[in-house]
């Protein structure tokens, strides 16, 4: 009678576990969504759109993009940090995650999932623009301190760091004009609403090699190959500066290690397909995976890096 209690037991425990109800869901338990927290057209969305039908014919769901530009990234991040940690949700940001002057914490509103690479900028004037250096562009805001107008994606974006930081080296005053992604702050240039900006090179690659806009200089150690003519900031007499973005991909804070560890195992796969790293670099961005604990720690060193920086120069929230 013990013995067939027992079976009975083992028989409904197994029964018990093998249930849908009781089993652990799969991930990704439908649609995903990619939230770059900018309008579309910049770099940020340029990578998210190229991801998302590679990670959905991995992972089997839909990864769709959608833009939610504002207040320089902080309204799309925002909306991921509040959303529930079951790995639906997800954001695509640049390095601006660690140093925006936000309403949030990265290291404790957001979980790394992993890098996605890295890109150098370019310094980038609207053609009707007196200067045809970066020696120019330095002389005109000396002469005209405040006149010259920068555009970007925002305030405490990736753009407005680095003309913060062309500001400080430089020892020149400009208007930083923010707008609410990068699309629009380049458009702004190529109209001449701004005379400049110095914007990731996915972001305006388009608009220096048709014309439409003229480059100075990229911020990277290296020319680019894309831009072989146009010299470094180094090379074009600011010495020191150099300035490149990196890219994330981050879930809202308590995401289960199981759902990030697949994420991190199916974003690095993609990542190194051909067809991921030739479309990469058409945008001029270098494809680049780490897991999830080498990204957090890059994270944790950049965080601190940048908030020395943004004190300093007095970059407040708007």
């Amino acid at each position: 009678m013990v013995r067939g209690c027992r079976l009975l037991l083992a028989a409904a425990t197994i029964g018990a576990l093998s249930h849908p109800a009781c089993a652990q869901a799969p991930y990704p338990a439908g649609p995903v969504k990619l939230v770059v927290p900018f309008a579309p057209g910049g770099t940020t969305d340029v990578i998210a759109r190229i991801l998302a039908p590679s990670l959905s014919a991995e992972l089997g769901q839909q990864f769709y993009v959608e833009n939610r530009g504002g207040a320089g990234g902080v309204l799309g991040a925002d909306l991921v940090a509040k959303a529930a940690p079951d790995g639906q949700t997800l954001l695509v940001f640049h390095s601006g995650l660690v140093y925006e002057p936000a309403l949030y914490d990265v290291e404790k509103d957001f979980t790394p999932v992993t890098l996605l690479g890295s890109v150098p900028s370019i310094f980038m004037v609207n053609r009707g623009l007196a200067a045809g250096s970066v020696a120019d562009v330095v002389a005109l805001a000396k002469a005209r301190p405040g006149e010259l107008n920068c555009g970007s994606a925002g305030v405490g974006s990736s753009a407005h760091l680095a003309v913060e930081l062309f500001q400080s080296m430089a020892g020149v005053k400009v208007t930083h004009v923010p707008f609410r992604g990068g699309g629009p702050a380049v458009m702004a240039v190529v109209s001449g609403h701004v005379q400049f900006m110095i914007e990731t090179a996915g972001s305006v690659l388009p608009q220096v090699l048709s014309g439409s806009a003229r480059a100075l200089a990229v911020t990277g150690e290296r020319r680019m190959a894309a831009l072989a003519d146009v010299p470094t900031m180094q090379e074009a007499g600011l010495k020191g500066y150099v300035y490149t973005t990196w890219y994330g991909l981050w879930a809202p804070a308590r995401t289960p290690d199981t759902i990030v560890s697949r994420l991190n195992a199916a974003t690095a796969k993609v990542l190194a397909a051909a067809g991921t790293t030739a479309a990469f670099e058409k945008a001029g961005i270098e494809a680049e995976s780490a897991s999830a604990e080498r990204f957090g720690v890059m994270v944790h060193s950049e965080l601190a890096r940048w908030t020395a920086f943004i004190r300093g120069v007095n970059i407040t929230p708007q």
